[in-house]
């Protein structure tokens, strides 16, 4: 696994107690889980990104065929 130092630099590393983890809310912040919570908490983030991923998509395909000064948008 891969333990952040910085931003950009991460180092190998283990777990010495697998029973719990610390995860990441942002900004600086960590909370304290069990393995369970954890992977539950991973679980809700993904299914958050891909679903503003999908909105976003979407509005960019609807944006994407409308007019802006009069000139049609062409994807290419």
């Amino acid at each position: 696994m891969s333990v952040p130092l910085t931003a950009s630099l991460y180092v190998p590393g283990t777990l010495d107690d697998a029973d719990k983890v610390l995860a990441d809310i942002g900004t600086g912040y960590f909370v304290e889980k069990t393995m369970d919570e954890g992977r539950n908490y991973c679980e809700r983030k993904i299914n958050l990104v891909k679903s503003n991923f999908d909105l976003l998509n979407e509005v960019h395909l609807s944006s994407s065929s409308s007019t802006f000064n009069g000139m049609k948008h062409i994807k290419l």
